[in-house]
């Protein structure tokens, strides 16, 4: 029975000879394409031609916005997951604000095996192996090979628009997570950091420890302070130098928190506490609180807790600011919220939603396929409201990890509902604001910053205490 219920290695969309692009799909319009690359345990590809597949499409394209996505938990290059970011494309690449320029929408699914047992049941047991084998994808390096090289090729010389970004959800945040917090903090041969080659990375949910967030957040700390003059992070080691500076609505790095989430909220604290009874782990060596100077504590909560869930982490929260009215002009009669954030800037980080958070999405996706194009009627339950992304303490840094209420995304899978995406949708423009006449600013790249100087470090630790 065991050996039965064992979840097929892969891969699910092999290239052949006769079918060289088998792991690329599309609506017959091509308004846009979806790639698969698969990985196995040890995280090396399970199809090497399939990474071929999706660089062609990429340089083909000639206004290519790029989502690369790691599904988590559960999930598979064949599962529910692949229907819904499929129906993400598909919504965004219906928008007028995205048809009307001729914007080449272009999804890569990036899978592994985040579920090796489908009998009932006994697929929760695979927790443990799960959480090993996404760290080992993130740790090995082909993944990170993968996701650079597909960004690079969106911004190679001659695209006339090229966005990259890249999202990752539960074990699949883990993997984006420890994948590329090595390349935002990669030093250079000038004594600098080397700026990424993708513009924007959200992770969903993570189902990691903090303990590799922690250490992130306390090098952006050892980095950058915040000027609220300039609303921006500035480089404590090139003081008065603007392009060392991150601008506020740029970070390099959002983690959004389900408030309801109890896979990560109770099961993971509990699952990590076998982990380290198992191993017999008794002995915890404090470490630094980011953005609390002087202040340590055992590194044995970071292990237990992930970001979202830290109470020395979580610098951010959605908080409610009312219901209101639809905004004139809209044109879309799905997920009218989402047309709604993507149409306008964001510069008080405010955005709105326009559904009830039902789960009546769930009909997007019949027996686990897409059917591109479909019409998807008004709810007719609509309950519009605005909501704020809001700085409640801990590091302020370019690296947000933020609580998010119920409304917008249930639970650890609710990530796909028409809430979060319009959420989304004003995360996207507040990292790519609209320039006059409505044409999105090219924005500045991400110079990385110096090691600070030692002596102004300690000044600014002794003015925030």
């Amino acid at each position: 029975m065991l050996l039965g219920s064992c979840a097929s290695y892969g891969p699910y969309h092999a290239n052949t000879a006769a079918e060289p692009t088998k792991s690329v799909r599309g609506p017959a319009d091509g308004r846009y394409k979806m790639a698969f690359i698969e990985f196995g345990d040890q995280g090396s590809p399970l199809d090497n031609s399939q990474r071929k597949a999706a660089l062609e499409v990429i340089h083909k394209a000639q206004r290519p916005l790029l989502f690369v996505y790691i599904h988590g938990w559960q999930n598979n290059a064949t599962s529910g997951d692949v229907c819904r970011f499929e129906h993400f494309l598909d919504l965004v690449s219906s928008f007028p604000e995205f048809t009307g320029r001729k914007i080449n929408v272009i999804g890569v699914y990036i899978a592994w095996r985040g579920k090796d047992l489908t009998f009932p049941g006994l697929n929760l047991l695979t927790f443990w192996s799960r959480k090993s084998t996404g760290a080992g994808i993130a740790a090995a390096n082909s993944c990170l090979a993968s996701i650079e090289e597909l960004a690079v090729a969106a911004h190679e010389p001659g695209k006339d628009y090229h966005h990259t970004v890249l999202l990752g959800h539960s074990f699949g945040a883990l993997v984006l997570g420890n994948t590329i917090s090595h390349s935002i903090l990669g030093a250079n041969g000038e004594g600098g950091r080397s700026s990424s080659a993708w513009d924007m990375a959200v992770a969903f949910n993570s189902a990691d420890s903090s303990i590799t967030t922690r250490q992130l957040m306390s090098e952006f700390d050892y980095l950058y302070r915040y000027d609220p003059q300039k609303r921006a992070y500035v480089s404590r080691g090139s003081l008065g130098e603007e392009t060392t500076a991150v601008s506020e609505n740029r970070p390099a790095l959002v983690f959004l928190q389900s408030e309801n989430d109890s896979a990560t909220g109770q099961f993971f604290p509990i699952g990590q506490e076998v982990i380290s009874s198992t191993n017999l782990h008794f002995h915890w060596q404090k470490v630094p609180v980011p953005g609390h100077h002087g202040e340590k504590v055992s590194e044995s909560e970071f292990y237990t807790h992930t970001p979202g869930n830290s109470k020395y982490l979580v610098n951010y929260h959605v908080v409610p600011l009312g219901e209101t009215g639809a905004p004139p002009g809209l044109r879309a009669t799905e997920n009218r919220a989402f047309e709604a954030n993507i149409k306008q800037n964001h510069p008080d980080f405010s955005f709105y939603t326009s559904e009830h958070n039902d789960g009546h999405e769930r009909t997007f996706c019949r027996n686990g396929e897409y059917s591109p194009g479909a019409v998807h009627p008004p709810t007719g339950k609509e309950v519009w409201r605005r909501w704020k992304f809001e700085y409640t303490g801990n590091a302020r840094i370019p690296c947000w990890v933020v609580r998010v209420p119920k409304d917008i995304i249930w639970g650890h899978g609710g990530l796909w509902s028409d809430n979060s995406v319009a959420m989304f949708g004003a995360l996207f423009r507040m990292e790519f604001p609209l320039g006059p006449g409505g044409i999105v600013a090219p924005p500045k790249p991400r110079a990385a910053p110096r090691s600070p100087d030692l002596q102004q470090l300690n000044l600014d630790k002794h003015a925030a205490n």
